[in-house]
């Protein structure tokens, strides 16, 4: 007999592991002494960054020694980190890119003094297509019912400005089609590193009849010198869209503030994005290195597997700030990222929006008081998502007569000064703040706390580091995998597996539904002790995760299975009889299942 155990279902889990794959982004040709966006991602077995790489550092390098580079590090904050690196010199060669035992590389041509097409005021006719290196010399209009098609491997160079706001803009009354591919992405940046162009503006006179631009493996880089909008931080924004529809996939728009220690300050001069009364889509694009991120209002924003990082200055250097949304506009975050900044992650003001299987991550300026999530009335729904050390996980305020509720749902807020906060401010002094805490992991810290009463709260099904009233309600140890490299999965028995609400709907396994971010995962399942004498049918041991079902098929060639049993495992070790087991060659596997 031959004995073989396999597990019949998956879960992207933190797991810590050098496998997997590595992916780097580049433009296929490069321009010497200017400035080039490298993207590098971890990737999982299912082709997504690997979330569980809390934090890494990918080493950059040249297989030609003719060829210089500004930098050879890239920061990776859960699989995935970006930044500008300057190639200096000339010729074909290979970027090669390390992250522990991966490796890859990436081919580029490094050019010097290129040919380049001039470009400026308003284009004329209906259509217009570029290619190759363009140089953008003043504001450039695409006017309305024109579109302006960018095909892949093009590279936008627009003059800049050292300081104020008089940076050329590139004005889109019709449509832009920017459509870079993975192998030839396309670039808009400064002509001039030391510099900064203005911004890009979408508008239309009304959303119903906007058309929709597309970005598509675009990198937005070194842009600011713009007129500032009505918004927070006083800053221009570098995208911004009036009614208008834009989708960004596998985009990164990055690098329009100047980090602590430069010559030009803290914070300055731009800010990702300022849009009003739009339709706007991100998917897995990487939002870095900005005074703030995205502030809406009156939009609608759909944003999925992507990446907001790094924003740096006094005052709402927040990730994501939306606000006056309309009645019929939905904004959810999918999958994404939020990951160190000066103020909020996501700040909202009024909004409704629903964040799920997210991580957010070091937002801990104590000066200014940073949330994970800072909500200001409206509702906001969190579920299966991570929020650890920030200042405060999630804080809610409202005002007087207006209602802001807080619904979390198979959350794990740890490593947090506080948890989750009902707070009183000046110009909000509450009290009815309504947070609704289910199937949570609300460990260290405060746990819970609020500027009014207890009331604030109805936590139920959840495990907190203090004592709360709550059907279902605990304050044991999580028993986290490691909890000091933020890896928050739950280790075998902890008390917080099968502890959710009754009524939840099961896990993947079947089981009832845990606490916490993301679901147990049991160790695979062993067959062992074979055991077959004269008059007795064969048996043999399954060692498994108790509290689980699982089924148990035969086979004589590994190709075709047939089932032997279903079985709930109650203790670790149980027998398994197969009556019909011969001397012949037969193997076996359990599976995990409902």
């Amino acid at each position: 007999m031959v004995l073989a155990a396999a597990l019949g279902f998956s879960l992207s889990i933190l797991s810590g592991q050098d496998g997997g794959t590595l992916k780097v982004g580049l433009d296929a040709r490069v321009v010497s002494g200017i400035d080039a966006l490298v993207r590098v991602e971890k990737l999982d077995s299912v082709g997504q960054p690997d979330r569980s790489l809390w934090d890494a550092e990918a080493v950059l390098s040249m297989d030609s020694p003719g060829i210089a580079l500004s930098t050879n590090r890239i920061r990776l904050r859960n699989g995935l980190g970006s930044g500008l690196v300057r190639f200096t010199g000339t010729g074909d060669c290979n970027l090669l890119v390390a992250l522990g035992s991966l490796q890859t590389n990436r081919a580029v041509t490094v050019l010097t003094n290129p040919p380049v097409t001039t470009v400026g005021g308003t284009l004329p006719g209906n259509s217009t297509i570029w290619t190759g290196i363009i140089v953008i010399t003043n504001d450039l209009t695409v006017p309305t019912n024109h579109t302006l098609t960018l095909l892949s491997n093009t590279l936008i160079l627009v003059n800049g400005v050292e300081s104020g706001t008089a940076g050329p803009d590139i004005l889109v009354n019709g449509t832009i089609l920017s459509l870079g591919t993975e192998q030839y992405p396309n670039t808009i940046t400064c002509a001039d590193p030391s510099l900064r162009w203005g911004q890009i503006r979408h508008a239309s006179g009304q959303l119903s009849t906007a058309p929709l631009s597309v970005y598509r493996h675009t990198s937005i880089t070194r842009a600011g010198r713009a007129p500032a909008g009505s918004g927070h931080t006083g800053q221009a924004p570098v995208i911004r869209p009036t009614n208008a529809r834009i989708l960004f996939e596998h985009c990164n728009l990055t690098d329009y503030a100047e980090q602590s220690g430069s010559s030009s300050g803290f914070g300055t001069p731009g800010k990702i994005m300022e849009a009003s009364a739009s339709e706007l889509t991100l998917v897995d694009c990487h939002l870095a290195r900005a005074r703030m991120g995205p502030e809406i209002s009156g939009t609608s924003l759909f944003c999925t597997n992507t990446y907001l990082t790094d924003m740096r200055g006094p005052d709402d250097a927040d990730g994501v700030y939306p606000h006056g949304q309309g009645a019929n506009q939905q904004i959810v975050f999918s999958r994404c990222v939020f990951a160190d900044g000066d103020d909020d992650g996501i700040d909202t003001l009024g909004s409704r929006i629903t964040v799920e299987d997210c991580i957010v991550r070091d937002w801990h300026n104590l000066l200014e008081d940073a949330k994970g999530i800072s909500v200001f009335n409206g509702a906001v729904e969190v579920r299966r998502s991570l929020i650890v050390n920030c200042t405060v996980g999630i804080s809610t305020k409202a005002y007087a007569d207006t209602p802001a509720r807080v619904t979390i749902n198979h959350c794990t807020l740890t490593a947090n000064l506080t948890n989750v906060l009902a707070q009183w401010k000046a110009n909000a002094p509450g009290p009815i703040i309504d947070y609704r805490i289910t199937n949570s992991v609300l460990w260290g810290g405060d746990a819970v706390s609020s500027d009014f009463a207890p009331t604030n709260f109805t936590i139920g099904y959840s495990d907190i580091s203090e004592p709360w009233p709550g059907v279902g309600n605990m304050n044991n140890d999580p028993l986290f995998v490691n909890a000091s490299t933020y890896d928050c999965r739950l280790q075998p028995y902890s008390p917080c597996i099968d502890a959710g609400d009754p009524a939840s709907p099961r896990d993947p396994d079947g089981s009832p539904a845990d606490l916490g971010w993301i679901p147990f995962v049991p160790p695979r399942p062993v067959l062992s002790a074979p055991q077959m004498t004269t008059g007795s049918p064969f048996q043999f041991s399954l060692n498994a995760y108790t509290n689980r079902n699982y089924r148990v098929d035969y086979s004589a060639d590994s190709v075709t299975w047939a089932p032997l049993t279903t079985l709930f495992q109650t203790n670790e070790v149980m027998r398994i009889t197969d009556p019909s087991a011969t001397n012949a060659h037969r193997i076996y596997r359990a599976w995990l299942g409902p």
